[in-house]
């Protein structure tokens, strides 16, 4: 399978264009990116915790992207479209809705065919916080209607959605993706596996490194478009790390995505610092049995 990244684990500078930042991933070995406008220069938006998507992206970074994936072969598989789903404030979730419009019509015109999300949380402050009141049926049910709308908005664009499942947000066990999945009943809607989020504090332990991805499987595992390779270190709490730097059995992994008929690609996650990435990607490639 493709190996990629996430763009946000790269530091924002001034001086990252579009053909910068896809020449480094290149130059690093990876053949796809997991992209957020919010990492390249010509976007002045810095992410405020309620939405993550940019309230307006220049058609000329928008040009510099898709000339830079095609010139540097480095496809954009993925595009970063979060917004705080939940959020108490109806005005909050009408924002993230319309800018979330303006970023399908986008990725559709750059031939990106999925836009990552988060359910969101009712934690006022930011979207990757929890809140006592998560599990609230009213919660369900604001989140729920969230992802109905960006549904509707994804398969007009012709593009798809792929959620995952976070401890901190609505959406935070393979139970509830499965839920979501079944209620929302959009042919567009799937699934990110990522193995570190598929934890709630206290249960990262060894013990529970496969059983968690059985689960996951049980649950979703026809439903995955694409895959993150965050790792999360033992303990009590939540406490993410890079690729192969926690307990995370990735060997598992690569066997059940295998197994699973899935054709899509991995996206290292979790890694910021540059210095790291070939350690990381190359511990995957053998845990991938590639290398």
């Amino acid at each position: 399978m493709k190996t990629g990244v996430c763009s946000t684990d790269f530091e924002r500078s001034p001086l990252l264009s579009p053909a910068a930042l896809f020449e480094k991933i290149k130059s690093l070995g990876f053949d796809a990116v997991q992209f957020s406008f919010t990492s390249v220069t010509g976007v002045d938006y810095e992410p405020s915790g309620l939405i993550e998507i940019p309230e307006e992206i220049p058609l000329k970074t928008v040009l510099d992207v898709y000339r830079a994936s095609e010139k540097i072969a480095l496809p954009v598989g993925v595009i970063n479209a979060t917004f705080n789903m939940t959020h108490p404030d109806r005005l909050v979730r009408e924002e993230g809705l319309r800018r979330f419009a303006k970023l399908a019509e986008i990725a559709s015109a750059i031939g990106c065919p999925i836009l990552s999300l988060c359910t969101g949380t009712r934690n006022t402050a930011h979207l990757w916080r929890p809140s006592p009141d998560n599990g609230a049926p009213e919660a369900w049910e604001t989140m729920l209607s969230t992802v109905r709308r960006a549904a509707q908005i994804a398969e007009k664009a012709g593009v798809c959605l792929a959620v995952e499942t976070e401890a901190s947000n609505v959406v935070s066990t393979p139970e509830k993706a499965r839920r979501l999945l079944d209620e929302i009943g959009s042919a567009n809607l799937g699934m990110i596996l990522d193995p570190a989020n598929l934890f709630l504090p206290g249960e990262a332990r060894p013990e529970n490194a496969r059983s968690s991805l059985d689960r996951a499987f049980e649950c979703f595992g026809s439903e995955i478009l694409l895959a993150h390779g965050k790792d999360i270190r033992a303990g009590d709490g939540i406490d993410f790390c890079g690729t192969g730097l926690g307990m995370v059995d990735f060997p598992y992994l690569a066997g059940k995505l295998r197994a699973s008929g899935f054709r899509g690609a991995m996206y290292l996650h979790g890694i910021y610092d540059e210095a790291d990435m070939p350690r990381a990607l190359s511990f995957w490639k053998k845990a991938e049995g590639t290398r």
